[in-house]
């Protein structure tokens, strides 16, 4: 039985997964209030940069530019990574771990690319870093999101070695 080397449907997962939590995240503010700290604004960035280069690849992929694709991977990791280590950051202060005043009021990005002025209703923060009131089904918002970044960052994993094997 030939085994299936595709990585289309993963690389599609991988997008959809991005988009889908930052669209999850902008509906939660928008619609219900919930106002973003900074670390979840840079949370919404590499969500947003995984999205795209994922996208990337995969039209690489569909274009047989395999050794093109090569170079963005180490980018849509690092993108995930990042994702998860901020929201772990996010998720010690609200616990009382690290104290609040380790999260800069400015994202790491606001004097480079100033994309809170360019785009306020996604990339302005509002919130303050580590007050959370909100839960679902008994978890902080924090910890859903944790966990759905780990998820997303072993995914890239899972298709990085899926493409390597082949």
């Amino acid at each position: 039985m030939p085994r299936v080397t595709s990585l289309k449907p993963l690389l599609a997962l991988i997008a959809l997964a991005c988009f889908a939590m930052l669209g999850g995240a902008l509906l939660l503010q928008h619609l219900s209030g919930w106002e973003p700290c900074t670390l979840c604004i840079q949370i919404r960035l590499w969500l947003l940069c995984g999205g795209v280069i994922s996208l990337l690849i995969l039209a690489l992929e569909a274009l047989d530019l395999r050794w093109l694709s090569l170079t963005l991977w180490p980018l849509l990791l690092a993108a995930s990574g990042m994702a998860v280590y901020d929201n772990t950051h996010l998720l010690l202060i609200e616990t009382g771990v690290l104290e609040s005043s380790s999260c800069s009021p400015f994202p790491f990005y606001a004097f480079y690319l100033p994309l809170h002025e360019w785009l306020p209703s996604v990339f302005m923060s509002a919130g303050v870093c580590g007050q959370n009131d909100y839960s679902i089904f008994g978890l902080t918002f924090t910890a859903w999101t944790l966990l759905s970044v780990v998820l997303l960052l072993t995914l890239c994993l899972f298709t990085a070695w899926r493409g390597i094997r082949r």
